[in-house]
């Protein structure tokens, strides 16, 4: 099995620099491991 090829962005809620494994679109903010995971907490809140 092939490993996905990661892309390396910067956060758009802490800053932190991560690496995704899908091509960041400049017109779509990207989320660190983190930040991904608290915004998806708060979303099932509702």
């Amino acid at each position: 099995m092939s490993e996905k090829e990661m892309h390396k962005a910067v956060c758009a809620e802490c800053g932190q620099e991560c690496e995704v494994p899908f091509k960041p679109d400049p017109n779509r903010p990207v989320y660190c491991r983190e930040c991904w995971s608290k915004k998806r907490t708060a979303r099932r809140r509702y």
